[in-house]
């Protein structure tokens, strides 16, 4: 038999998966129910990079999505063998900058590519952001300034990902098999 969890059960497995795995990082995690589905929204401030997080909370996503045929598709899983449906369809992860990683993201940047253009770091709401004076394009012209630098806040992370044993109890069992790469329910 299949057990249901909430979307408020879901960010509580979450929670708990990202205090064993980050442990020390302050991390907002917010459910919200709309029709059709529901998400969960997980903030945090520096720390781990959004790929850190992404590789701990990805497996409590109870649906996926293919944009190539307009689907939603879901997944199946099991916690400690028992077949569960996560109330949560989506984790979105938003990680907010502080100055003193922007300028670590800026400095290298700038120092890799010898530039020298003025710049402002602004802390504002939802993190740091930088002010760039005369943007111009950096190496063959596929970036510029401000392109690169994002990238590079995404390089540098504050700690380093532990096993969450919340995480580790999620095992997949596939997904419904009609998305565009969907691999079917597999073998239990």
């Amino acid at each position: 038999m299949k057990k249901y969890l909430t979307v408020t059960e879901t960010a509580k497995l979450v929670r708990t998966a990202l205090k064993e795995a980050f442990p020390g990082i302050k991390f907002s995690v917010k459910s919200s129910s709309y029709s059709g589905g529901a998400s969960i929204n997980v903030t945090y401030k520096d720390g781990p990079t959004v790929a850190q997080v992404k590789s701990i909370v990805s497996c409590f996503e109870g649906a996926y999505f293919d944009g190539m045929t307009d689907y939603k598709g879901y997944k199946y899983n099991q916690i400690n063998g028992e077949e569960v449906s996560f109330g949560a369809d989506y984790i979105f992860v938003r990680r907010e900058l502080s100055v003193g990683l922007l300028q670590l993201a800026v400095d290298k940047v700038f120092q890799e590519y010898g530039l020298t253009n003025i710049y402002k770091i602004v802390d504002g709401y939802g993190g740091a952001y930088v002010q760039i004076d005369n943007n111009q394009q950096i190496g063959n012209g596929y970036y510029y300034i401000d392109q690169k630098i994002n990238l590079t806040t995404e390089e540098i992370s504050y700690c380093a990902t532990v096993e969450s044993i919340t995480a580790n109890k999620v095992v997949s069992l596939g997904d419904d098999g009609y998305g565009y790469g969907a691999v079917g329910r597999l073998a239990a």
